[in-house]
């Protein structure tokens, strides 16, 4: 019997391989992996933890190649649930309490919240990357809700992005 082979991969984000996003992606991708999902270490004391600047980086980078060579074909967790989100499936949280700030946040419901354990007391450490991230994505997020809901395939966003590319 043949069946499909699938390939995951979860990669920690940290200090180390953050620096080459596009890099680390494609060389993930070229390997035949098609499930990522990203943790971004977030540890106190830990001297390999992120900054949130370097983990909205690390996402717009990884989020530009994939929605121009890879809609359809490489599935990304976080990528993946921001579309369910802006399709109207909300993600199930199991963070527990939500701090105060985090509900007056204009795009809590995108936000996992994170854990209890990298939140600490209050908002996530890494809130404004995640911040940067979902403004940054929002465009092609809205474009590719916009296909599912006209029941057309969000891969044609690619196909728009060449086409729009040429001619700028």
């Amino acid at each position: 019997m043949t069946g499909c082979q699938v390939k995951v991969l979860v990669t920690v984000i940290n200090r180390q391989n953050c620096g080459q996003p596009e890099q680390l992606y494609r060389d993930v991708r070229d390997q035949g992996i098609t499930y990522l999902k990203f943790i971004p270490l977030q540890a106190r004391d830990n001297p390999e933890s992120i900054t949130d600047r370097q983990w909205a980086a690390f996402l717009m980078a990884v989020f530009d190649v994939w929605v121009r060579e890879d809609i359809g074909r490489i599935f990304i967790q976080l990528f993946d649930s921001t579309l369910e989100i802006w399709r109207g499936n909300p993600q199930q949280s199991d963070c527990g309490a939500i701090p105060d700030e985090c509900r007056a946040c204009p795009i809590r419901s995108l936000c996992s919240s994170d854990s209890p354990e990298q939140r600490g007391e209050g908002k996530s450490a890494l809130c404004a990357g995640y911040q940067a991230f979902f403004r940054h994505s929002a465009p092609h997020m809205r474009v590719m809700r916009d296909l599912i809901r006209h029941h057309r395939s969000p891969v044609e966003l690619m196909a728009l992005l060449q086409q729009s590319h040429r001619v700028s």
